[in-house]
């Protein structure tokens, strides 16, 4: 039986018995549904959540959507390495061009 009225411990509120006040034990959480079946555990499927992904799946899916990333990241640069570099053209080449030997001969 609680007697005393304390605070703060372990993030536990302890009330007196005569007051019928609830006491809190530990944190708050969520219940979402995943399945209702008819009997206890077991039956027909009355109802199934279809958002619903196991933690299992959920973690595949993390770990593809990863893997995308890295593959679409090396990809990437694997068309940077091969991209050849075109010089820019100069457009003084034809100012000052050199006329070759082979060139006059096709001329000529």
């Amino acid at each position: 039986a609680v007697v005393s009225t304390q605070s703060g411990h372990y993030g536990r509120e302890i009330t007196d018995e005569e007051e019928g006040g609830m006491v809190e034990v530990g944190p708050r959480f969520c219940l979402w549904i995943i399945k209702i079946f008819s009997g206890s555990f077991s039956g027909n499927v009355v109802y199934e959540n279809p958002n619903y992904k196991s933690p299992n799946q959920y973690r595949t899916e993390l770990k593809i959507a990863a893997s995308n990333r890295y593959k679409a990241k090396a990809e990437k640069n694997a068309q940077k390495a091969n991209v050849e570099i075109v010089p820019k053209e100069d457009e003084f080449d034809e100012i000052f061009h050199t006329v070759t030997q082979d060139e006059l001969k096709q001329a000529g």
